[in-house]
């Protein structure tokens, strides 16, 4: 309300996004250095994971006692996939969420309006739909059911993520090359977006990969069940974008696809929110 009647309610400095939302420097934080390792390490090795089926596509060292030069992975920043991370009625039932709550045209951020909010931008390098799962889809008892083993697995609080993302991509739609990390919220309450946990919904009958241009190129296929995780962000600095995770998702050349997507952040991402401080 202050920022909306500033000007009559004499409370102009309402308006600069630093005061109405200021950082706190001792905020909990979800990584500090050397965690980006840490995490996927136990991510790849923790007997409690196993189930879900994880597969290292790019790491930054061999693995202990692998010194074989045909290494089944990329030597490079961290990116795993857990095969077996959603059943296919979990799958389902969030594609029928994204109905529910109705897909609409992606888009970017676009410039800052005055009092410190973006404008969203639509985009001619983005051309998916996509859904916002709050309200009553994130009440949803199979959304709330994969949000918490999201934050098991992570070992992050749901209060970190952005609320899922859900997505569809038909023929000939795609996502060009891009980063995660939004430079935006740098210096904003919920901080940067340290890792990105997507979640692969359906199968795809041809085309929809994730790839990442600077890792070989590695391209990772849609599998329904399947999650893809990467971190943002630097090992040595995780407040620090890591240029090599620009990424794209390549056009779907035959059928639909279907994903949810979850940006962990490195503070609380729904208070801020909430308070329109993001």
């Amino acid at each position: 309300m202050q920022v909306n009647c500033a000007p009559v309610c004499h409370s102009c400095e309402m308006l600069s996004v630093e005061t109405r939302c200021p950082v706190d420097p001792d905020a909990p934080v979800a990584w500090k250095p050397g965690d980006v390792n840490r995490f996927f390490v136990d991510l790849a090795t923790n007997p409690d994971i196993q189930k879900y089926e994880p597969n290292i596509l790019s790491r930054p060292d061999y693995a202990d006692g692998d010194k074989e030069e045909t290494a089944n992975y990329k030597l490079g920043p961290w990116v795993v996939t857990l095969d077996n991370f959603i059943s296919d009625e979990e799958a389902d039932r969030l594609i029928e969420l994204g109905s529910e709550e109705g897909y609409e045209r992606s888009s970017d951020v676009g410039k800052m309006r005055f009092d410190g909010t973006f404008e969203n931008k639509v985009s001619n390098g983005r051309t998916s739909e996509n859904a916002w799962c709050q309200n009553s889809c994130y009440n949803d008892t199979v959304a709330q059911r994969v949000i918490q083993r999201i934050a098991e697995v992570t070992n992050i609080p749901d209060e970190n993520s952005e609320y899922l993302q859900l997505l569809r991509y038909h023929e000939g739609q795609y996502y060009r090359t891009h980063h995660d990390l939004l430079d935006s919220q740098i210096d904003r309450q919920p901080g940067v977006r340290i890792m990105t946990f997507f979640m692969y919904l359906n199968d795809v009958e041809e085309g929809g990969g994730t790839q990442f241009p600077r890792l070989g190129p590695l391209t990772v296929l849609p599998k329904k069940g399947r999650a893809l995780i990467w971190p943002s962000v630097l090992d040595g600095d995780p407040n620090k974008r890591d240029d090599r995770m620009r990424h794209q998702a390549l056009p779907v050349k035959k059928g639909v696809k279907f994903g949810a997507n979850a940006w962990i952040h490195q503070h609380d991402f729904k208070g801020p929110n909430k308070n329109g401080c993001q």
